[in-house]
């Protein structure tokens, strides 16, 4: 089974998933651990919303500026990518309520939404040197 580091390195939606999702993670486990609450779905589609959001900005600039893959070519996945990935996160988190596991919980459903979205959509798999289809 590869690890994650393996699949990162093969699938760029991967790693835009992984990002958002320890994001959401990150932010949603900290707010768990401060003031545990179960949220209902309407509050959940607005965090996500908004955790969402965000993680697209960082997205969009940690890839798409700093690495120089462009912020045309990667706005559009990556959007799709990240609020599937906030919703399922923090959908996830508030069902199991496990606040130290948030962020691992958000680069799994990351990694697995950006692998499944990429496969569905036939994204070119980068890797060292050749693209593989």
């Amino acid at each position: 089974m590869p690890t994650f580091l393996t699949i990162w390195r093969r699938s760029l939606c991967a790693v835009t998933g992984a990002i958002a999702g320890g994001i959401v993670g990150m932010i949603v486990g900290l707010f768990q651990a401060a003031m545990p609450v179960v949220l209902t779905m309407p509050e959940i589609l607005r965090i996500a919303l908004i955790l969402g959001g965000f993680a697209w900005l960082v997205i969009l600039l940690i890839i798409g500026v700093w690495l120089h893959y462009g912020v045309a070519q990667v706005a559009l996945p990556s959007l799709v990518t990240t609020f599937i990935t906030a919703f399922l996160t923090i959908y996830l988190a508030n069902k199991l309520q496990v606040a130290l596991l948030a962020v691992w919980l958000g680069l799994l459903v990351g990694t697995l939404v950006g692998l499944l979205l990429c496969r569905l959509c036939g994204m070119p798999r980068y890797t060292t040197g050749r693209i593989q289809v």
